[in-house]
C-alpha cells in the first residue's frame, strides 16, 4: 500500500517534549499536566509525522497493519498535545472559545473510538498473511486510509483551535510553519478520503454481487 503525501521536509523533534522555554526563543511554551514544558505546535507536527511518511521510509518486512499501529500510535501523540492545549484553555478561559473547547474535546474522543473499531475489526497479520485472497488486503488498506483521513482531519481541527489565540495575536510567531503543515495535513486529507471513496464504492459493488450470488446459490 503506497502511503500518502509526506510532510514537509522540515526538522522534527524525535520527542514529543521541547527544549524549556529557555531555550524556546520565540515558540509558544504550556506547561502539561505533569508539570513538564511542552510546545504544542510541534507537538502536533511530530505526531504527523509518525504515520505520514513516504514508502521508501517505510520498512521492507512491514507487517499488514503496521501502518495502522503507526496511526494508532501518531493519533495518541495527537491526543496528548490537545489534552495539554483543552487543560490549558480551561485554566484561561478568558482567552479561549469554551463552546469551541467542548467541541475538540467530542471530536477527540469521537476520532480514537472510530480508529480503535477499525483495527478491532482487522484480523490478525498472521491470518492476514495466511489467506490466499485479496480480501483481507482491502479490508486493511480500507481501515489504514480511513484511520488517517480521521486521525489528519482531528490534527486539523487542533490546529484551528491552536491558531487564533497563538498564532493569529502572534504570541507564537512560526506563522509560516504552521501554514507549511497545515497544508501537508490538508493534503493528506485529500489523498486519503479520495481513497476511502474508492473503496465505498467497491465494497459497495462487492456487496450487491453477493447478494445476488446468494440468491442464484439458493435457486441452483
Amino acid at each position: 500500500m503506497t502511503n500518502v503525501h509526506p510532510f514537509p521536509k522540515h526538522p522534527v523533534p524525535k520527542k514529543a517534549r521541547p527544549n524549556p522555554p529557555a531555550a524556546a526563543g520565540s515558540e509558544f511554551i504550556v506547561q502539561g499536566p505533569n508539570g513538564a514544558s511542552a510546545d504544542v505546535l510541534l507537538m502536533i507536527i511530530h505526531a504527523g509525522s509518525m504515520y505520514l511518511t513516504t514508502p521508501d521510509e517505510q520498512p521492507d518486512d512491514d507487517l499488514p497493519t503496521a501502518q495502522l499501529m503507526r496511526t494508532l500510535a501518531g493519533l495518541d501523540a495527537l491526543t496528548g498535545a490537545a489534552n495539554i492545549l483543552v487543560i490549558y484553555a480551561r485554566s484561561y478561559p478568558e482567552g479561549f472559545d469554551q463552546d469551541a473547547t467542548d467541541q475538540l474535546v467530542r471530536q477527540g474522543n469521537q476520532v480514537n473510538k472510530f480508529v480503535r473499531k477499525l483495527y478491532d475489526m482487522l484480523p490478525t497479520d498472521d491470518f492476514i498473511m495466511s489467506m490466499d485472497s485479496y480480501g483481507p488486503d482491502l479490508m486493511v488498506e480500507y481501515a489504514t486510509y480511513a484511520a488517517i483521513g480521521v486521525t489528519v482531519s482531528f490534527a486539523l481541527s487542533v490546529m484551528d483551535y491552536y491558531y487564533a489565540p497563538f498564532i493569529k495575536t502572534g504570541k507564537d510567531p512560526r506563522k509560516a510553519m504552521f501554514k507549511e503543515f497545515h497544508a501537508a495535513y490538508l493534503e493528506a486529507r485529500e489523498e486519503c478520503f479520495s481513497r476511502t471513496e474508492g473503496h465505498g464504492f467497491l465494497i459497495k459493488e462487492l456487496a450487491s454481487a453477493n447478494r445476488t450470488l446468494q440468491k442464484v446459490m439458493k435457486e441452483l
